[in-house]
């Protein structure tokens, strides 16, 4: 669950370059956060930083989606839907900033009023298969019709974009009553967001600096006003995980709970290794004689060594085995709880990486001790039933 988490749209090739532009909202009762912007600072923010890629994206939650039977745009409906988060509005600019792959057609299409790209799985949902498409008409919240003119595949879940429909943004724009399109620099939503693609030689240090001097211009002017808005930079690193900000997403998930699940497994792995430790010191003088009669033997202390962590590195990998089986039953409990609704693959190149590393590191951590303390035993002490547990002593918790 937490490798999912982090990886939130880490699958955009501009990751580290992409930024939303939020707000910070001051006041005399302190100060507060914004996700969106006003429509008319889209064409402000286009205008006055060319030097940069900008897009915004409007969401329309509860969206009604009706399948026209034909293209005639009068014809009956033969399905209809109440989408909650998939339906948006957006022009070109925003394939510029973020990268999809496309099926059919081209971003260039959301130029045109009435026009749409839906993905391939909404396009199979809509009308059977994603080939049949092409030129269908949608219309949307009983106003606005569309001819969907190009095909996205599909999103990865693991997104705070979850995009379905995107009509182009000239649409949003003719039918203002139907979605609050207004030319007024006072009127704020969180569904209406703007984000910027930053050159590689560009910081964003530096937009910030201009974008004081745009919130000044635009928000600002007027010194009576008892807010004071600010524009800034927010990382797409950071938009999953800012509970100040939200996001398109469903939902946002605390790094400091992360880090906090991260810490209370590494403490249970450490005290079982104590534990592990303990118990090995423990049973060590059972094995004495053992360890005296291999080293009458011929056995070296390597040699012991190496067999006793070989031992350990069995009942680890024994251990890992069983966990494994556990949390493969455990899996969609947690899925419930945590709402993640991409399937979770429990074993994948990172986990395998991860279950070696942990694998190697405990049966170190576990098994060194015991091992040294055993393979170290004087033959002579050991066939004398001279050793006690109080001559092996163990890890103090």
């Amino acid at each position: 669950m937490i490798s999912y988490e982090l990886s939130y749209d880490r699958f955009q090739p501009g990751y580290s370059r992409i930024y939303h532009v939020a707000a910070k909202i001051k006041s005399a009762a302190g100060d507060g956060y914004g996700e969106g912007i006003p429509y008319p600072a889209y064409d402000a923010l286009r205008t006055q930083f060319p030097d940069l890629t900008t897009a915004a994206m409007f969401q329309n939650y509860n969206s009604h989606v009706t399948v026209l039977n034909t293209n005639d745009v009068n014809s009956p409906s033969i399905k209809k839907f109440l989408e909650e988060t998939s339906i948006f509005f957006s022009d070109p600019n925003f394939f510029s900033v973020f990268q999809y792959k496309w099926l059919a057609g081209s971003a260039q299409v959301l130029k045109n009023p009435n026009t749409a790209v839906i993905t391939k799985k909404m396009a199979e949902k809509y009308f059977g298969n994603w080939q049949n498409a092409i030129n269908r008409l949608l219309k949307l919240d009983n106003t606005a019709t569309v001819q969907v003119s190009g095909i996205l595949d599909d999103i990865p879940q693991n997104t705070d974009f979850p995009l379905g429909v995107i009509a182009s943004y000239e649409t949003m724009k003719n039918y203002p009553d139907t979605y609050g399109y207004t030319d007024s620099w006072g009127s704020i939503t969180s569904s209406f967001q703007a984000f910027m693609l930053l050159p590689s030689n560009v910081s964003a240090l530096s937009i910030n600096k201009r974008l004081l001097a745009f919130s000044n211009e635009h928000y600002n002017a007027d010194k009576k006003d008892i807010f004071k808005t600010y524009q800034f930079l927010q990382p797409l690193s950071d938009i999953h995980f800012n509970k100040q900000i939200g996001n398109f997403g469903d939902h946002i998930t605390s790094r400091t709970t992360l880090w906090t699940l991260s810490l209370i497994g590494i403490f249970i792995m450490i005290m079982a290794c104590i534990n592990f430790i303990n118990l090995s010191t423990a049973q060590a003088v059972g094995r004495s004689k053992e360890v005296g009669i291999k080293k009458v033997l011929g056995r070296t202390q390597g040699q012991l060594f190496r067999q006793l962590m070989g031992e350990t590195f069995i009942i680890v990998l024994t251990a890992v085995v069983l966990a494994l089986l556990i949390a493969s039953i455990c899996l969609p409990f947690i899925k419930n709880i945590a709402s993640i609704q991409e399937k979770l693959r429990l074993v994948n190149a990172s986990t395998i990486l991860f279950i070696s590393l942990v694998t190697v590191t405990i049966t170190l951590l576990a098994g060194a001790y015991p091992s040294l303390v055993l393979s170290g035993f004087r033959p002579v002490l050991a066939l004398k039933n001279k050793i006690t547990s109080a001559n092996i002593g163990g890890i103090s918790l």
